[in-house]
């Protein structure tokens, strides 16, 4: 399959960057959704990208925004805030308006551990939009990444920041353990099952190649910052 026009929802955040820059090295046309251009002002300047305004929950808006495309990428999420309009009922309306347009190809963001029976409602959410986009007539494919981190993330920057400030760093579940991603490894998956057919109907775990615990992750942000900060374990 040849694409050669993509929508990116979500194309302004952390990943959606990435994606987007790597897609424009190739020539590939890039339209990327803002609720504020101003904010998304270093895509400006990608070679084949074009970013618009406007609001992807509005289902006369996204008709507009696919007009022309042959495949859209899904990367809306949120950590906080309304779950299921941003996990569930997006990604239904996003695989309507793919049907409506005779868009076929979707690419989706779900999470690692995502399913509907999961304990947390982030969880949960993010199973019930991966199954609604895996189920329907398009061409799809998923992908489940780990905590996701490089320049501008919101994970080990965060804990870097905190450690400049805080002598004490209070964590719950020290314990926890995470498989970190690199971002632009996100990106270059995305990017290569684009086009491939072998990667339609399936989803795949991101996750980088060791495990750390989560004092492990604020001690190493600390660390490369010049910090030394207390780290004290909390209960679950």
């Amino acid at each position: 399959m040849k694409i050669n026009n993509v929508c990116i929802v979500g194309g302004s955040g952390f990943v959606g960057k990435h994606i987007a820059n790597l897609l424009t090295t190739r020539e590939i046309n890039v339209r990327i959704p803002t609720r504020h251009r101003e904010r998304a002002k270093e895509l400006l300047v990608l070679p084949t990208a074009d970013v618009v305004e406007a609001d992807v929950h509005d289902a006369a808006a996204l008709d507009r925004l696919l007009v022309g495309m042959d495949a859209v990428i899904n990367l809306a999420g949120i950590l906080h805030g309304d779950f299921r309009a941003v996990h569930v009922e997006l990604p239904r309306k996003i695989v309507a308006a793919c049907t409506r347009n005779g868009i076929t190809r979707l690419l989706h963001m779900s999470a690692l551990n995502a399913g509907i029976d999961r304990p947390s409602e982030y969880l949960r959410s993010k199973g019930e939009g991966e199954r609604i986009v895996m189920t329907s007539s398009l061409t799809a494919t998923a992908f489940r990444p780990s905590v996701i981190f490089g320049p501008g993330d919101s994970s080990l920057n965060l804990f870097a920041r905190l450690a400049r400030w805080l002598p004490v760093l209070p964590l719950a579940s020290p314990d926890a353990k995470f498989q970190p991603v690199f971002v632009e490894n996100v990106a270059q998956a995305f990017a290569a099952s684009l086009e491939n057919p072998d990667t339609i109907g399936q989803s795949y775990d991101l996750c980088g190649p060791q495990c750390y615990t989560l004092r492990q992750l604020v001690a190493y942000a600390a660390h490369i910052t010049g910090h030394n900060p207390a780290i004290i374990g909390l209960s679950d």
